[in-house]
Parts: structure tokens; sequence; C-alpha cells
């Protein structure tokens, strides 16, 4: 049975009932429940209750779990990735389980309350307390402590992935401030990271040569609130540390005030709901007879509605009490505020995202029980929302020369202008941004969320920018035109060229479930790389399952699908095998709206008649296979090898790269014992296979294979009907090669949906595993003729693996409900590849099929089979957090 504090479910649904009441500085967790044979468990079979709530950074956790009837065993996670365990408090003591840790970040955290063994049952205490949170009003400075803190890394802290611990403070800058912070210590060899209000990291080991002390000298470049993380360099390093700072003042973890949530029903019913108007200031009052939450404050709710992702301020003024602002919407959305971040005082600000589905409810209350008197309310479109409505308009066609000033409106990368383009569904835009005196960003959003960018023109040795792509939808596009540098100023030229792009040379709409012939010719609308292009535009609904058939006898045929959100799907070859010229394309639509269809050749210049057919199913009726949810099961063979005992050149950190998997997908509940882990001799050819055929014996069609690989990759060469390039990609086990046709064999038992996760040179080429059927999906580390990097500053042996690792601990859960889609593991893996690509782009060497040596650049290849592996389809439960 739960008791105690709220979850953030049973938060939203009572926000329009009642809000929480306000959190103390300091507080106690005291509370007793039972677990029960009607309780939810485990996938590993241990009944658990959870008990929920809004933490800050910095603030220092001591809980205690203890139960004369089970042996408690107690977890605390977070949202994001933090998580900490702990069966027995003391070694060799059973009887109670004790977290002491300080919180990384503000956020939701959850206890979740269970047992050590499945099925345990009995009455249970968590009692403890939480400390050092500034919880009360914020003043709009720091929380006060001096401009040096003395302060202990020690075993109760938390932990980075590498397992060093760490303590968290902030500190408030200002653009043009000159910092310098420092770390001192005789106990351990010091490492200090700040973060920015934007994400940007500087880190420092060592203040000079020699030095077990760090120091960082910062121009800061950005107003808001920076964040030091005081860390060892080594794992596991404890003792005391003196941190100071030199033109700003810090304090320990978050300042900003908040609430924590309460327990039980609201003490009034809602009220009537008002809408609220960006841009229009609705005036209220908080009045005796107004719904009244369970703390005693009074409230009125608004309904809010905006374009999906739109960004809003919604502020709200009172003179008479002091006001508290809270929001809650779909996809488990939930912010609150009690003071305006500007100013501080007694007036609150909320800066909301619209979710999904268009629509927040805003609660507009006090901070305090029984405030009573009138308040104006209003929202306004914030950042790149606001500045949607506005710019100059672009004809295509023509060009445009500008320049970029200090005084121009600033967004995400640095200051910007604006140009809106009317257009089609369907219509095909080029986008050229030169200029002499900066390095060139250029962006290009629209409807439905869609959204390109480019730094640098593909060609190459330039720092211009090109933007070539298919708009998806009807409507105002806007093109941003900035620097990639924040500090980027002067003058542009901006070209512009699009036409409608079709079969017949008009705009084509195609109906579902039909058939149209069509031809690429000269003249038709080519793609950068010289590819002609038709395209077709249709309506579709979200979880219609589409399959399209393009076959030719002229050319070798190629399909994608652009979706409204942005995000494209393509095919090659339908059977995914060598010699097959005809594509099938086969999507579950992960919305409603409208999609375009792109027929091209894979190569360019060719031109001939084709085909296209279509056939649709409803689709989305079935929900998606949930594993541990089901009876499902991971079964993993993870395989690393940094050790080759002579047979190729050592490498590095590779063969901990499947250890670490191992661990954290045992950490699930979930992990199969059939699962394998082969290292470094273990990784022969014979015990890869064994392994393999193994699973393929035991597994089950609702339970996920995973196949995750790090160590060498190679290409060797075949005959051409085998490869069409003369080249098939490999995997090197210690004793011996595995080429992607052979693997492809090995897999045909295996009839359960396939993860295949490969970290290695020339990896992309096994993208024709996951081709040959459906339930697969590919993340591979390069493309098939570039080779992969160590991830050293990770401390990985590749970056795949390093972000994988972050992904299976849950940070690839992008809503919050305890799972790990294709989709969203797709868009983790991409995304956070490429912010650490931008920050430092991956040289690496690039090989033709001659043998031909080039410059490249590493990228991450993501192939879920044209849908063969669908967006919602669940991968991995999570343990619950």
């Amino acid at each position: 049975m739960k008791s105690g504090i709220l979850t953030r479910t049973a938060m939203a649904a009572i926000l329009c009932a009642g809000l929480a009441a306000p959190a103390a500085a300091q507080s106690t967790i005291n509370s007793t429940g039972e677990l029960r044979s009607g309780d939810e468990e485990l996938p590993s079979g241990e009944f658990y209750d959870l008990f929920s709530f809004d933490g800050r950074a910095g603030e220092e956790i001591d809980v205690t779990l203890t139960s004369n009837d089970f042996d408690p065993y107690l977890m605390l996670r977070s949202e994001g990735d933090f998580s900490v365990e702990n069966d027995d408090a003391d070694e060799g003591n059973g009887t109670h389980s004790r977290i002491i840790t300080t919180l990384p970040e503000d956020g939701r955290y959850r206890f979740v309350i269970t047992s050590y063994a499945a099925g345990e049952t009995g009455a249970y205490r968590l009692q403890g307390t939480r400390s050092g949170s500034s919880a009360g009003r914020s003043t709009g400075g720091n929380s006060g402590l001096a401009d040096s803190t003395a302060g202990t890394l020690s075993t109760s802290d938390a932990t980075l992935d590498d397992g060093s611990y760490y303590d968290s403070y902030t500190f408030d800058g200002r653009s043009g401030q000159h910092v310098t912070i420092l770390m001192n210590s005789t106990d351990f060899d010091t490492y200090l990271r700040v973060e920015s209000p934007s994400g940007e990291m500087f880190s420092d080991d060592d203040g000079q040569e020699g030095s077990t002390n760090s120091r960082l000298d910062l121009d800061l470049t950005e107003n808001g609130q920076y964040r030091i993380t005081a860390n060892s360099l080594a794992q596991g390093e404890t003792g005391s540390y003196l941190l100071s700072i030199n033109g700003a003042r810090f304090g320990a973890g978050g300042t900003s005030g908040g609430r924590a949530s309460g327990s039980g029903s609201s003490g009034g019913t809602s009220g009537s709901t008002t809408a609220l108007t960006p841009g229009t200031p609705t005036r209220g009052q908080l009045a005796a007879g107004d719904a009244r939450l369970d703390s005693g404050e009074y409230y009125d709710t608004y309904t809010l509605r905006g374009n999906p992702g739109a960004r809003m301020a919604v502020t709200m003024q009172s003179p008479d009490f002091d006001a508290y602002l809270a929001a809650v919407g779909s996809d488990n959305y939930s912010v609150e505020n009690d003071d305006d971040p500007s100013g501080g005082g007694t007036n609150s600000r909320l800066d909301v995202t619209i979710p999904s589905d268009g629509t927040l409810t805003i609660a507009a209350t006090s901070y305090a029980a029984a405030e009573t008197g009138s308040y104006t309310i209003r929202a306004d479109l914030s950042g790149a929302s606001a500045r949607a409505a506005s710019g100059e308009r672009l004809e295509l066609g023509r060009s445009v020369t500008g320049t970029l000033t200090s005084s121009d409106p600033r967004g995400e990368h640095s200051v910007e202008d604006i140009y809106l383009i009317e257009a089609d569904a369907g219509q095909s835009l080029r986008l050229a941004l030169a200029s002499d005196e900066f390095d060139t960003l250029l962006r290009v959003e629209g409807p439905g969320g869609f959204s390109v960018e480019n730094d640098d023109d593909p060609a190459g040795s330039t720092l211009n920018s090109l933007v070539e792509t298919t708009l998806p939808q009807a409507g105002t596009y806007r093109v941003v035109v900035a620097s990639y540098s924040e500090s980027g100023l002067g003058s542009y030229r901006l070209d512009s060229s699009g036409a409608a792009s079709s079969a017949s040379g008009g705009f084509t709409r195609l109906t579902l479930g039909r058939t149209v012939n069509g031809s690429l010719a000269s003249g038709d609308e080519t793609i950068s790389s010289g590819e002609y292009v038709d395209a077709y535009t249709f309506d579709g609904q979200r979880g219609q399952r589409v399959t399209f058939d393009m076959t030719s006898s002229e050319f070798d045929t190629y399909l994608s699908l652009l979706m409204p959100g942005g995000g494209s799907e393509a095919n090659d070859d339908r059977a995914g095998g060598d010699g097959e010229t005809n594509s099938r394309l086969t999507v579950t639509l992960p919305e409603t709206g409208a999609y375009t269809l792109v027929a091209t050749s894979y190569q360019g210049g060719e031109t001939g008649r084709y085909t296209i057919s279509s056939t649709v199913s409803a689709g989305g009726g079935a929900a998606p296979v949930v594993a541990g949810r089901s009876g499902g099961r991971i079964f993993a063979l993870s395989v690393g090898v940094a050790d080759y005992g002579g047979r190729a050149s050592n490498l590095s950190m590779t063969d901990q790269d499947a250890t670490k998997l191992t661990q954290t997908l045992q950490h699930t509940g979930m992990l199969a014992p059939q699962s394998a882990t082969l290292i470094n001799r273990q990784a022969t050819r014979a015990n890869f296979i064994e392994a393999i055929a193994d699973i393929a014996g035991t597994i089950g069609p609702d339970d996920l294979f995973l196949l995750f690989y790090s160590g060498h990759g190679s290409k060797q060469p075949v005959e051409s009907f085998m490869e069409r390039d003369g080249t098939s990609e490999t995997i090197e086990l210690f004793d011996a090669a595995v080429t992607d046709y052979e693997l492809g064999q090995m897999l045909e038992p295996i009839h359960a949906r396939t993860l295949l996760v490969l970290d290695s040179c020339f990896s992309g080429g096994f993208d024709d595993v996951v081709n040959r059927q459906t339930g697969r999906m590919g993340v591979f580390s390069s493309d098939s003729d570039l080779t992969s990097l160590v991830a050293q500053k990770f401390a990985a042996g590749g970056y795949i693996s390093h972000i994988l690792q972050q992904a299976m601990e849950g940070s690839a859960d992008a809503n919050g409900d305890g799972a790990i889609t294709a989709g969203e593991l797709s868009e983790f893996m991409r995304t956070t590849f490429y912010r650490i690509a931008l920050d430092e782009p991956l040289q690496t060497d690039a090989y033709g099929a001659s043998g031909s040596r080039s410059q490249g650049y590493q990228h991450i290849v993501v192939n879920r089979g044209g849908d063969g592996m669908p967006y919602d389809e669940v991968l991995v439960t999570l343990a619950s957090r």
C-alpha cells in the first residue's frame, strides 16, 4: 500500500482540484506502508511501492527503510540518469536499508520500496530527513554562502559514470564577466567542471603542471545559472577540499524555491476553467469560496492552447498576495514556480512548452494558504516561438543581402535575422548562405515541428551553409540566418531557389491504396548528389501501417518518406540483398499530417519509367509489444575485444564496453540467464556462434535479442555478386572475422525482435542484416567506408558504446514512462552523438572501393529497416525508479 507523498501521475490528475503545499527548507520523511501480494511487481518478481518528491540540487538525503517482516531493499531514482540503491545499511545487517546521498539536480525523484527476494510481503517504515534545500521564497540572489566553501567527497555522495564522487554547486553569472574557480585538496587529485546555462562544458584537472589542484579561468558568454561539479580525477577518491570563486558568488545546489507534492485529495472542487489567450492579459480574483487546495490555498484554472513545441512565458502579478503558478499537460508534463526568476519578489513567471496535444492546464494560486486578492495573468510567446510571427518575406529564386549586428534579436546560437517563406507540401527548397566575415549557420523551421539545420556546406572546405530539403507541409516556414559562433557578426548573402516536384512537373497528390506510374527524366528537380526526384504527398493518420513498393526495369530505385515533424525513413533494396533494384518501404505512421513520398534513383543521373504501389492497413490497433510487461526478456550477446593476442593491434576499453552493458542490463531485472558476455580470448568465432545458437533455441517472439559488439572492424574483398562494391564488412573477433553476410545467416534462427549495435570501423555496412527481416533495428558507429574512433574522453572503447550505456541506464526514456521505444532510442543515440560531434568533430579516415584513402568524419548510422522496427515498439522496460 502507498502512503505519504503523491506520485507525479497523481499530482497531474488533481491539478484542477488541488496543488501541493509549500516545502520547508528542512523536512522529515516518516511514512509506513505494507508490501502486499496485490502490489505492483518488479520484472524479477519483487513487490514494490513508490514514493515521489520534488528534490533540489544539493539537497542532502538520509533515509532508512526498516521491516520486521522481510529483508528491505531501497532504491532512489531521478527522471534523468541518477540512481542509487542499498540492500543492507551495515555489512551483515539484513534488517534495514539506508540511502545517504546528495541530489545532483532539481527534479522529480522516486523512492522504490521493495524486498531483497521475490514475493516477500509485510509492513515497513520509511523515515529520514531531507535537508540543505533552499525551498523557501527565492530572493533572486544566491544561497548566501561565502565566496569560498569547504567540502568533502565521501562514499555517500552521488557518483558520475566513471565511479568518481562529486558535489554540485551553482552561481549566477552574467555575459562578459570573468570568473576564476579554484579547487584545492591535499587528500585527492581534484577535477573541476562547469556547465553554462546553455549546456556548454568547461573542465580542468590540474591548475598547473604537476599539481593536484584545479583552476578554471572563464569569460562568461551568457547570463544565467552556472553549475560547478567538484570531483576527483580518479574513481572512488574521497577527502576534504576547498572550493573558491572570484568574480561571482555560489551556493550548494540550486537556489530556487519550490513546493513538493502533497498527499490526500483536494479539499475543494474545481471551479470553471477560463481560456488564456496568448498576448492578452486576463484579470482574476482569488476569493473565499473559490476552490481550495488541501493545503488551504485558493486557486483558479486556465486552459492555454498553442502549437505543440511552442514556448511561452506565463506571468502572474498581484498587489495583494504572493503569486504561485503551476502547469500540467500530456506526456507527463509538469512545471511550477513561485517567484519570477528575473526579479524575485511576489510575482510569478512560468516558462512552459506546449505538449503534443496542444493544451496546457494552468493553475493560478498563492504561495500561502487563504491569501486572497486580485491578480493579472497573461501568456506570451517566447524565444523562437515569439519570433516565428515576424520576419522579412523571402521570394524564392531571389537573393538577399543582410548584416548580423549586435542589436539583432539573439537566438539559440547567436544573433539572428529571420526570413519567411510560403510553401506548398512537396516544395523543394535550396538555400545557400555565404559570408566572408563569420562562420554561418542556416536553419529552416516550419509547421508540425519541422526543422533542418546546416553549419557547413557538405561540399567541404568552406564556412558557408547549404540546406537542400523537401518541405512536408503547406504553410509558412522560417529561415534563420545565424552565426556558428556566439559572437559572430557581419554581412552575408542568402541565395534561394525552389520548385514543386512531381512526376508530371506539377504538384501531385498520392491516393493510398492506388498505383501510380511515373518517369525520372532530365529536367526533373535534383538533389545535391545529382539524382532526379519526383515527390508525392498524401494525408496520413497516426497508426496507419503503409507499404510502398517502387519498381523499375530501367534504373535502381530509391524511396524516402518525409514525416510531418521533419523525420524521415528510406529504403534502397526491397529484399535487402545485392542485385535487388526495387525498393519497399513499410512505415507505421507516427503522427497525423501531410507526408511526402520522394521517388528517386540510387545513383545520380539515372532516368526511366517506374511504378509505385501502396497498401494501407489501420494499424495501431494492437499495442506494441512491451518487453518485460508481457513476459518479454532481453537475451543479450555482449562482445568486446581489446586484447587480440597479436592477431591485430590491441584496443583500449572495448572489452569494458561489453562488461558495463551487461551490468546495466542486469539492473533492469529482465536479462535472460541464457545471455552471454564474451570478452577478449573468450570472444572466439566458435563461442560467438554457439552463443547465438543457444539463444535461438530459447528466445520467444515477444523477447528482444540484443547483439552488441565493440572492437575492430574491417573490409575484405568478395565476389561482386555478393557485394556490389566488391568488399564485405567484418567484425573482428579474437581469432577470426565474421562478415556481414555470415552474420545475417547466423541470425536466421532468431525469431524475435533484434537490436544490433556495432561500435567498429565500417560497421554501417551491416545494414543489410537489418533489412533482411522485419522486427530488426541497427545502430552502427560509422558509415560502411569510414573508420570509428575510441572515445577516450568518456573512458569508453567507442562513442556508440558510451551513448548506448547512457541510453540503457534510462537517459533514452524521453517521456519518463519507464520504457525505451525504438523511436526514443533512435533519437537519443542520434542527438547525443551529434552534440558530441558538434563540440569536437570526429575526424577520421574514409576508404574507397579501390582502397583509396581520404579524410572523413565519423557519423552514427541508425536503421530501423524502413519501419521494420516500429517507432513505438518498446525495446526495454527499465527497473522501477
